[in-house]
């Protein structure tokens, strides 16, 4: 063993030697090779290249000179650069639900908002929105600003859009709309709320602000399919993430939906069995896997504008089911953008509805831990 070592420190040696002699013969030659080049030329756009000792003729003639020595670049927009930083190292991740999208919201869609002033807006607010959230003091307050100003923009451009919809804008109107219910979830959860407002309030305004601002999404999602995003609409196959009981509860929600449509002529049966049903087919895509994003948010786009309504008002029965649809939020609570709020819906949607009612939630409090105090 011990020859067997010096034999192959001997070749290392060998080799090293080698190597040198290699390389000085080579700096001769280069030597040699400038020495023969130091020529001059006798046009009129004779240019060389000065070394320490030679002169080179240089291939670009008159090149250097002709650039006016005035001429630089613009200004940098150094907050809008902040910002960009902000999202390909943090922000973009923070709405990629795992590694194999990343490359996606990393890459791909601030690409597409080079191409399309509206979705770089939106990424620059909630790149802004993020920061608020993270930050305290004059500072917090000049980044809300800076994101209220990017998603004011980024809607108006957005509008304009809408009407004429291709190909080469889909992708960018699909992201952009995903960055804006973010953007609708996350604003909350940055300022200071206001007075006498509750969850359940903040809740309906987002719930407005999404269904103005992405309800493109259930018409272009077909397209964006079959394009280079197509990851983000693409179910995959993971193990459950939800109780397989979910079902059950859908069933039970529809058994309390018939029964009070026999007790209450009044009751909105049509419009409460249309929130079931697409809470139903949310819950069982989460189930088996689905997207988070799209499936967090497509019953938004489902149940009927009056639906809102009906929990503004606090019908019961409303509340009931948005406490179904909180579980799919509460799984969203390691997000920033998320944090409490599925929580925070049940725990007022136990309070609303009184200790007779609570049975009609115990699915959404064994699926979640969430615990309501006794009235």
């Amino acid at each position: 063993m011990p020859a067997l070592r010096r034999s192959s420190q001997t070749d290392a040696a060998d080799h090293y030697r080698c190597r040198r002699v290699t390389y000085d013969r080579f700096s001769r030659y280069i030597c040699s090779r400038v020495k023969s080049c130091r020529v001059r030329s006798t046009g009129p756009n004779a240019s060389y290249l000065e070394t320490s000792h030679h002169i080179l003729p240089s291939p670009h003639g008159n090149m250097v000179e002709t650039i006016s020595p005035t001429a630089s670049p613009k200004d940098l927009n150094i907050q809008e650069l902040e910002l960009m930083v902000q999202w390909c190292t943090a922000t973009y991740r923070s709405i990629s639900r795992n590694k194999n999208v990343e490359c996606i919201w990393h890459a791909i869609i601030p690409r597409e908002g080079m191409r399309h002033p509206f979705l770089m807006h939106g990424i620059l607010a909630l790149s802004a929105l993020h920061l608020a959230f993270t930050s305290s003091g004059t500072m917090k307050e000049h980044y809300l600003m800076t994101a209220l100003s990017h998603r004011s923009q980024a809607r108006v451009d957005l509008a304009k859009v809408k009407a004429n919809l291709t190909d080469s804008n889909t992708n960018a109107v699909f992201a952009l709309s995903n960055i804006l219910i973010v953007f609708a979830f996350a604003l909350p959860l940055t300022m200071d709320p206001h007075d006498n407002q509750t969850p359940l309030d903040e809740l309906c305004e987002v719930f407005r602000l999404i269904k103005a601002s992405g309800d493109t999404i259930p018409t272009i999602i077909d397209r964006v399919s079959q394009g280079e995003m197509k990851q983000l609409v693409e179910y995959e196959d993971p193990p459950l993430q939800m109780p397989n009981t979910s079902r059950l509860a859908i069933m039970a929600l529809s058994s309390m939906n018939a029964a009070f449509t026999t007790q209450d002529p009044d009751h909105e049966n049509e419009l409460y069995s249309t929130a079931i049903k697409h809470l139903g087919d949310s819950l069982d895509k989460l189930s088996q896997g689905g997207e988070i994003m799209v499936v967090a948010f497509q019953w938004i786009f489902c149940i009927p504008p009056r639906f809102i309504d009906l929990l503004e008002e606090r019908q019961p029965f409303a509340l009931i089911i948005l406490a179904h649809y909180a579980v799919i939020l509460y799984s969203l609570r390691g997000h920033w953008w998320m944090g409490e709020w599925g929580s925070r819906l049940i725990s007022q949607v136990g309070q609303h509805i009184g200790a007779e009612s609570k049975q009609s939630i115990s699915w959404v409090l064994d699926a979640t831990g969430c615990y309501i105090p006794p009235l």
